[in-house]
Order: C-alpha cells, then sequence, then structure tokens
C-alpha cells in the first residue's frame, strides 16, 4: 500500500503551494485574465483574417473555395497554431518555476525567474519543441484532466460525434477504449511540461523522460493524487454553489423584487471566487508533479538534471521574511482586485438574470424521432416522440437505388440492420421490406417518405425534414423531392434543413415560401449570408455570439444534437429558437419548468453552472 499511497507527494505539493503563498495564486489568475482578455481576441482577429484572405467572412465548409489568398490563409493559421502554443506553454512555465523556486526554499517572484523563462521562450522556438504541442493541444483537453490554458479548454470531440459513436455497441467499444488510451498517455506524459521547464531536454526528450519516470506504481501514485484533488476540489465547488444561492432563495421569499441585485452580486462574488479555487487547484496539480520530479529525479541522466535556480545571496530567515512581506502586500491587492471586479461583474449582470429570467419558447425538436423509446427514423420512433409532447420531429431523408425516397440517416446500413449494404444500391421495394435495430432493442422497419408523412400527419406532428446525401442523389433529387412532398400536401405543414448548399439553394428556387435551414456542423467566426430561413449549428459552437450573428442578420437559431442537461438549459435560457435531441422528454420538462418557476433562484443556478469556471 506504502508504494501507491499519495499522500506524502500530496503533502510536498501542498507546502511547496503555501510557501509560494497568495503570489502564486495571484499570478496564476493574472495569466488566464491575460489569455482571456488579450490573447484570446488577438487569436480571434488572426482567425478572422486568414478566412478573409482566403474570400471568406464565415467558416462554411458547404461553401469553401480555394482562392489566390489560400497561401496568406494557411501562414495566418500556422501562426495561430504557433502563437497558441507558445504563450500555452509560458503561461504553464512561470508556474513551474515559481514553484521550483518555492520547492527549494528560493525567491518567489516574477522578477526572480524571469532569466529562466527567457531559456524556455527560446526552447519553445526551436523545431525539438514540436512534440509537447500534441502534448498539451489533443491529449491534455481530449482525456479531460490535466493543466487547461483558456486557450485549449474548449477544445474537445464535438458531442454530434462522439454520440453518433456510442450509437453501436463495436463503435462505443472503440471510442471508450480510445479515451482510456488517451487518459493513459496523459498520465504517463504529465511531467513533460514540468521537465521541458526545469531541464535542459527537448520536447520530444520531455516526453521520454516523463515516461521513464512515471513508470510502475508512480503512475498509480500520480493518478490517485489528481482524484483526490479533484474531489476535494468538486467538494468545496459545491459548497460554493449552495453559499451562492442561498441569498437569492431567501430573497425570493422575503423580498422577491430585491432577488434580480441579489442574484446578480451573487454570481459576480461567484465568479471571482471560482477564478481563485481555479487557479488553486491549478497551482495545486502543478506542485504535485514538480515533487515528483524532484522526487524522482535520480533517474534522470545527468546531462538533463534538474536546474535548480541559483542561491539567492539572503539567508533562509531573510528569504521567509521578504516572502511573507511580499505574500501580505500581494495579498491586498488581490483582494482589492477581487472586490473591485466582483463589483464590476455584479453590475453586468444585472441585465443578465433579467434575460435569463424570460420564459422560453424554444421549440424543441425529437432528432430521428423519440430513440429512447423507438428505433430511429421508424414509424415507432415518430409515435414515441408524439406520446412525449414534442414540438417538432426531425428526420433524414435519402434517395433509393430507383431513384425514390425512404427515411434513413446511415448511408451504410451496418449499424442499424447488420447489413453490409449501401442505400443507394438498394431499391425502394428492398429497403422497405429491412427491419433495422438500435442498441435499446427497439425495431422497424425502414419507412417510405410517404408512408412516414401520412403517420405524421395523423397525429398533427410537423416534420423537419433533413434533405441527406449519400443515397443515389440523381441531379434532379430536390425536384423529385418537392414533387413528392407536394402530391401529399407536405410543403406547407412542415420545415426543411440540409447541410448541402446547392440543394438549399435549389429548395428555395422551387419553393421560396418553404422554410429551409442551412447545417453549419462547424460555425466560426459569423454566421455565413445564406438564402436560408434559419441555421442549424451543431452545440459545439453554437455559442451565443453565434446566436447573435444569426439575429442581426434576421435568421432563427437553431442547435444540433443536444442531450447533455446543462447544454439544454442552457439553450433554453437563451432564448435559442429551436433545439434537436434526442431526450425531447428531458427538454420539454426543463421548459416547463422555467416556463411556470417564481423567483430567481432557479435561474441563478443556470447562470452558476454556465458562468461560473471553476477548474
Amino acid at each position: 500500500m506504502h508504494r501507491i499511497s499519495p499522500f506524502a507527494l500530496l503533502r510536498a505539493g501542498w507546502n511547496t503551494v503555501r510557501t509560494a503563498g497568495i503570489r502564486l495564486i495571484a499570478v496564476a489568475i493574472g495569466l488566464q485574465l491575460i489569455m482571456l482578455v488579450i490573447a484570446t481576441p488577438l487569436i480571434t482577429w488572426l482567425f478572422k483574417e486568414a478566412l478573409r484572405a482566403n474570400g471568406m467572412l464565415s467558416l462554411d465548409f458547404g461553401t469553401l473555395s480555394i482562392t489566390s489568398g489560400i497561401g496568406l490563409s494557411l501562414t495566418l493559421l500556422f501562426v495561430i497554431l504557433l502563437l497558441a502554443f507558445w504563450l500555452a506553454s509560458l503561461q504553464f512555465a512561470v508556474l513551474v518555476q515559481m514553484l521550483v523556486r518555492a520547492h527549494t526554499g528560493q525567491r518567489v517572484s516574477l522578477r526572480a525567474i524571469g532569466g529562466d523563462l527567457i531559456l524556455i521562450m527560446r526552447k519553445l522556438w526551436r523545431p525539438s519543441s514540436a512534440p509537447l504541442f500534441w502534448y498539451l493541444f489533443l491529449v491534455v483537453p481530449l482525456s479531460g484532466f490535466g493543466f487547461v490554458s483558456v486557450l485549449s479548454q474548449g477544445i474537445a470531440v464535438p458531442s454530434f460525434i462522439s454520440g453518433e459513436l456510442m450509437k453501436s455497441p463495436v463503435s462505443a467499444i472503440a471510442w471508450t477504449g480510445f479515451l482510456l488510451v488517451l487518459a493513459y498517455l496523459n498520465l504517463r506524459f504529465a511531467l513533460s511540461l514540468p521537465l521541458f521547464a526545469t531541464t535542459s531536454a527537448t520536447g520530444g526528450k520531455s516526453m521520454r523522460l516523463s515516461w521513464r519516470l512515471t513508470k510502475g506504481w508512480t503512475a498509480v501514485r500520480l493518478l490517485l493524487a489528481v482524484v483526490l484533488i479533484l474531489v476535494i476540489a468538486t467538494v468545496i465547488s459545491l459548497l460554493l454553489f449552495i453559499v451562492a444561492i442561498l441569498p437569492t432563495v431567501i430573497s425570493d421569499e422575503l423580498a422577491a423584487s430585491t432577488s434580480p441585485i441579489v442574484a446578480a452580486f451573487s454570481l459576480g462574488i461567484a465568479q471571482v471566487l471560482g477564478m481563485a479555487l481555479t487557479a488553486l487547484v491549478t497551482a495545486t496539480l502543478i506542485s504535485v508533479l514538480v515533487a515528483l520530479v524532484f522526487e524522482r529525479q535520480s533517474l534522470l541522466p545527468d546531462t538533463h538534471a534538474v536546474l535548480i535556480p541559483a542561491g539567492d545571496t539572503e539567508d533562509h530567515a531573510q528569504i521567509t521574511a521578504a516572502n511573507a512581506k511580499r505574500s501580505t502586500i500581494t495579498e491586498r491587492v488581490l483582494i482589492s482586485g477581487g472586490v473591485v471586479l466582483a463589483l464590476i461583474l455584479s453590475m453586468l449582470h444585472l441585465g443578465t438574470m433579467q434575460s435569463l429570467s424570460q420564459q422560453p419558447h424554444t421549440l424543441i425538436i425529437s432528432h430521428r424521432g423519440f430513440s429512447d423509446n423507438g428505433a430511429e427514423n421508424t414509424i415507432g420512433g415518430l409515435e414515441a416522440a408524439a406520446a412525449a409532447g414534442s414540438d417538432l420531429v426531425e428526420i433524414d431523408v435519402m434517395q433509393t437505388a430507383d431513384g425514390r425516397f425512404v427515411v434513413m440517416h446511415d448511408a451504410n446500413l451496418s449499424r442499424l440492420a447488420g447489413m453490409d449494404a449501401q442505400v443507394k444500391d438498394l431499391t425502394f421495394d428492398e429497403l422497405t421490406a429491412i427491419t433495422v435495430r438500435d442498441q435499446h432493442g427497439h425495431e422497424g422497419l425502414i419507412p417510405s417518405l410517404e408512408e412516414y408523412m401520412v403517420r405524421a400527419a395523423e397525429l398533427e406532428m410537423p416534420i423537419l425534414i433533413e434533405v441527406k446525401l449519400g443515397g443515389l442523389d440523381t441531379p434532379d433529387m430536390v425536384d423529385l423531392l418537392v414533387d413528392e412532398l407536394d402530391a401529399l400536401g407536405a410543403i406547407d405543414s412542415n420545415i426543411f434543413h440540409t447541410l448541402d448548399h446547392a440543394s438549399l439553394v435549389r429548395l428555395k428556387e422551387l419553393r421560396p415560401d418553404a422554410m429551409v435551414g442551412y447545417i453549419l456542423a462547424f460555425a466560426g467566426v459569423d454566421i455565413p449570408d445564406t438564402p436560408a430561413d434559419f441555421v442549424v449549428i451543431e452545440q459545439f459552437t453554437a455559442t451565443q455570439e453565434m446566436q447573435d450573428a444569426a439575429a442581426a442578420k434576421g435568421l432563427a437559431f437553431f442547435t444540433w444534437t443536444v442531450n447533455d442537461e446543462e447544454g439544454i438549459r442552457e439553450l433554453l435560457r437563451r432564448g435559442t429558437d429551436g433545439m434537436i435531441t434526442d431526450h425531447p422528454d428531458i427538454a420539454l420538462d426543463a421548459r416547463t419548468e422555467m416556463q411556470e418557476e417564481q423567483g430567481l433562484a432557479g435561474v441563478l443556478v443556470d447562470a452558476l453552472t454556465r458562468f461560473v469556471l471553476v477548474f
């Protein structure tokens, strides 16, 4: 048990954080604010310029073309990646160097580590540091733990990809295995950045040395230490949430008219405390890594030994006194700055609380029917969605080998029917005789478009029809689709959307009065110019900024596929026009709750979840 006990490591790390004092926390908060207020807008501006160089005002893969400015665009994209890597690595290195000095009893200040940072900056510009880029911007954010900068915290696999992978047993196992491998690599490479910052090792060499130093039970100790830190931080954050909510709960009961002010100030204070807690957790995690490097440094080759900072001229008592004096001054500045920041945020949140308290009227759209109670894109799924009370049902329409239409999402039938066959290779009669089954055991025949639309009309359920490519896709596919729907009288009572820009344009040409949406799998910078009536943006990039941009262009704003309760509640609070989800029951319950709620305590809970960043 002693070999895997993390407590010695935790004690060493915590003692180092205490020695570094409040100055370390102030620097950690300051660095994150610099990345948020200065670096992020700079990178956003560079990205806009990269798009503009290629003749684009927004990121739209549906109309992407190559122009003479592509060279400049690619150059700017490379500069963005290089700048983000350099800044995030330097942010980490500053904290490492401060903790190394605290660990070795040296003076802790930015001035003291200036020389070391210059050496690190030079190393970062060398090609040999490139392997660290993949660790910092791929392994760490995708595995979900470790040092995450503001510049990398948004990196994740979009939920529509991971969600689709989890719908098949084989792909679910493969995806889970991939995440476990990433987590293991993250653990074994965890010392890479501390070693890069404290030794002469290059990026690749630092990763190899980290692998050596974390072998055997050491990796288990490190994992347990990280888990304990995160558990403690989670408990503290929950207490913070409870304390932040209580004043609004009381004001709702005793003086409801004051609740907007109370909630706004509670949110502002919670944000500042959340920043402080995040900084403390980050510093503690890095301190544990630094402690482990010193504990295992005997395994390092002499050529890559830890570079201990040169001793200060003062004795230990003088250094301790100087650090304590600086910590006292920093503490006063930090508290004063925190109070001012909390006041500013609170004033800004007065309007936020009012807007979030508006009753949502978001359309709840069942994704391919209600797949929890029926196979996707089947009559059973449609009936389940209607029974749940969905506002609309979203379906996919594909063209068969003989030019007719069925309701089907996958171009290949292997996932749902266990057949290695393509929709485009099978006739209408062959496809409508095939039974599909999902991972929950639901099953049903592949329905024809006509069968599905007739049943939807009987249920008085409007349909959001996706014009899906991947079937036969004849040049007149959209024309044929419109003809069939016209014959069914199903154009005016239903709406459309598509990923294919050409299909969108043709549909609006044929039926200008039809309500048609443009699906964007990834949105960036702005909403593209489009003849569509609404945009449908994947949840990963369906930000408030994109929603505001759509509103500015007179477009409704839909989001897909939103399955997590936190995301559902956020989009409802934001007043998103439409939400496509696999869980309409959860979304409908949340919408009803918000429409009926009294007071602002519930609004504040959602606001805290959305705006307060805690590790």
